[in-house]
């Protein structure tokens, strides 16, 4: 389905770095989607979520077909947050496909988009279905999109006092600063660094 390697990195438990996080929202800059450094800017780009991720940039996102509603209803009210939605959505025997669906549902609210709620919702439930028939939708686009707002989401905060909140995925970001700030900031070499 094109997500093993983003799968992959969510084993490597990497802690968040909120203070490299922030420094990063004061350098953003919301006119031209980039951090503004000393020798120039720099913004993440879908080659970099490709490279990072193995998530799918080059699909085209037909809007008519990824706004469908998914045909199965999931249970998101019900409380008990996460755990009590992972009970609920299990059974005994085979993975059905709305098992399936309830997984890849979590993986991209909790894991890939990093909702702000702490419980699930149904807001990826149409990407879920998407990925579990094996249609092509880029996901790696949506992601992009996604850490673009949450800085410019951030940046609005600071210019209001505002404390900045690390919801949406701080993780991708984080993993790219990593990358490129790695000469920058006192971190060993991308040749000693290793996923599990």
């Amino acid at each position: 389905m094109g997500i093993e390697q983003c799968l992959q990195l969510f084993l490597a438990n990497m802690p968040k770095n909120e203070s490299l996080l922030s420094a990063t929202t004061y350098f953003w800059s919301n006119t031209i989607n980039a951090i503004i450094f000393g020798h120039g800017p720099m913004t993440p780009t879908l080659l970099d979520i490709k490279m990072l991720t193995g998530l799918d940039i080059t699909s085209l996102a037909n809007p008519i077909s990824l706004k469908n509603k998914s045909e199965y209803k999931i249970k998101t009210k019900a409380g008990g947050g996460w755990s009590g939605y992972i009970k609920r959505c299990r059974a005994i025997g085979p993975i059905t496909d709305e098992e399936h669906i309830s997984f890849l549902n979590l993986w991209l609210e909790r894991f890939i988009f990093c909702g702000t709620t702490c419980g699930p919702t149904a807001n990826f439930l149409h990407l879920a279905q998407a990925i579990h028939e094996e249609k092509s939708i880029p996901l790696g686009k949506f992601l992009l999109k996604a850490a673009y707002q949450i800085l410019g989401q951030a940046t609005v905060r600071l210019l209001m006092g505002s404390p900045v909140k690390h919801g949406g995925p701080w993780w991708f970001i984080q993993l790219w600063l990593n990358l490129y700030a790695v000469n920058l900031i006192n971190h060993r070499t991308l040749q000693e660094l290793k996923f599990p």
